[in-house]
């Protein structure tokens, strides 16, 4: 007979939880290789040229079709370093990504709508408008792999500056702008300034930069699974940049609601069979006795409040939570910026409703706009009839729990006659997140 205890469990409360459409599914990856001069010019990537080149944009529907269709590998332990170019391409970086987009995104084997690219991204970043022309405009988010450095070099009071963040930002504004809105996600390289030196590949958490500079359509992560064959992938690559966690994190981007944290816990649990523990990957890349990296930053050797600091920052990175075996998450769906716009999700969904307005409204350009004989101002039916046609996407939306509430607003007193222009205006009041429950607790003698 088994002893007296108190036994406790849980009950699933089952959360209404919304899957994204196939659209807003749509994802890209892109892979800078400025810093891999050879990769198709020499070695596997010569040999596989004729199902990918540097500048080919691929349509991945799965893992299997990435590695059969477009020759994007996964990693082999290579015994001999000097074979590493001839067996793995990209030392299985590429294919380590994919891999955990699709196994995030719905499973290792699902399908998935991602699309690919390789290109040289040291002067400009106008890859990001080759991949959505490719596309069709269609790509919701995109996640950016680069060993460029994340930080420059500063000075002696501010000894590291933020890199890459701004362009990448100019770069989203304007395919906003060319109505193909979408959110970055920033995986550089936050293992060195640029300088080929000891010092150069040496990195103070203490000091980094803020990475908030009202950039609120790009996010930045650093941090990787501690897994093996992340360690080998990292070593054998020449720059020793961190692997990262990007395909994870875009796969779960992919995943989410629009008006979802990937942030979730219930939702969004990184762990699997070679994500177990966490790091960041880098803090003294510099080979130590054993020609192993002196210290890539175990996550347990951080402190809570070094992991604060760099939440406050605006850096997403993998943590644990204590009392949660098993469980790998992402620390915060945060952007760089602290304004309206400073989570993923409340981009995905702005940009969501104005991908479904432009598109209802589009057949209207150089329609007939009745008015009001007597005024010559817009036509109440009119006004009527496009408040209707919008109220009813924001009103799905709503009914969706993608967007708490709407209006619609179209000024009556417009004189179409005169500028040929019909002005509207609409707002929506986004689902708020619960990034931090506080609980009071304590005895009492009676019940208040």
């Amino acid at each position: 007979m088994a002893l007296g205890n108190v036994f406790i469990s849980d009950v699933d409360g089952n959360i209404p939880y919304q899957a994204p459409s196939d659209q807003e599914r749509v994802t890209g990856l892109l892979f800078d290789i400025s810093q891999q001069p050879k990769l198709f010019s020499e070695g596997y990537g010569k040999v596989n040229e004729n199902k990918l080149k540097a500048g080919d944009v691929v349509y991945v529907t799965s893992r299997k079709s990435s590695i059969n269709d477009f020759g994007i590998i996964e990693w082999t332990d290579v015994i001999d370093p000097d074979q590493e170019a001839v067996e793995n391409f990209m030392y299985g970086i590429p294919a380590y990504h994919i891999r955990e987009f699709f196994r995030m995104s719905g499973g290792v084997d699902s399908a998935g709508r991602l699309y690919v690219m390789f290109a040289d991204c040291s002067k400009d970043w106008d890859a990001v408008d080759v991949m959505q022309r490719a596309a069709g405009g269609m790509i919701n988010q995109l996640g950016v792999w680069t060993e460029q450095p994340l930080w420059r070099q500063g000075s002696e009071e501010e000894p590291y500056t933020l890199n890459l963040v701004r362009s990448l930002q100019d770069k989203a504004e304007a395919m906003a702008a060319q109505n193909q809105p979408l959110s970055i996600i920033l995986s550089a390289n936050p293992s060195t300034t640029g300088a080929q030196t000891t010092a150069g590949r040496q990195i103070d958490l203490r000091k980094i930069p803020t990475a908030i500079c009202e950039s609120s359509r790009v996010s930045v992560i650093f941090g990787q699974s501690a897994s093996e064959q992340v360690h080998r992938m990292q070593l054998r690559n020449m720059t020793n940049a961190p692997v990262g966690f990007l395909g994870a994190v875009m796969g779960a981007v992919a995943r989410a609601g629009v008006q979802e944290s990937v942030a979730w816990v219930k939702q969004f649990n990184l762990f699997a069979d070679d994500f177990q523990d966490i790091e960041l990957g880098f803090g003294d890349i510099n080979l130590d006795a054993d020609d192993q990296l002196t210290s890539v930053n175990v996550y347990e050797s951080l402190t809570p409040t070094l992991l604060d600091e760099l939440d406050d920052k605006g850096y997403m990175f993998p943590i644990k939570y204590a009392g949660r075996e098993n469980g790998i998450y992402i620390s915060r769906d945060q952007t760089c910026s602290h304004g309206d716009f400073r989570t993923i999700a409340r981009n995905r969904t702005i940009n969501k409703s104005r991908r479904q307005v432009r598109s209802a409204l589009l057949p209207y350009v150089n329609s007939p706009l009745m008015v009001n004989p007597t005024t010559g101002y817009l036509a109440t039916s009119k006004i009527t009839a496009f408040s209707t046609l919008i109220g009813d996407i924001l009103a799905k939306m709503q009914a969706a729990q993608e967007i708490s509430g709407y209006s619609v607003v179209i000024d009556p007193n417009q004189n179409v006659l005169l500028n040929d222009t019909l002005r509207i205006g609409y707002t929506i009041v986004p689902v708020g997140v619960a990034t931090r429950i506080y609980v009071e607790e304590g005895l009492s003698l009676t019940v208040k």
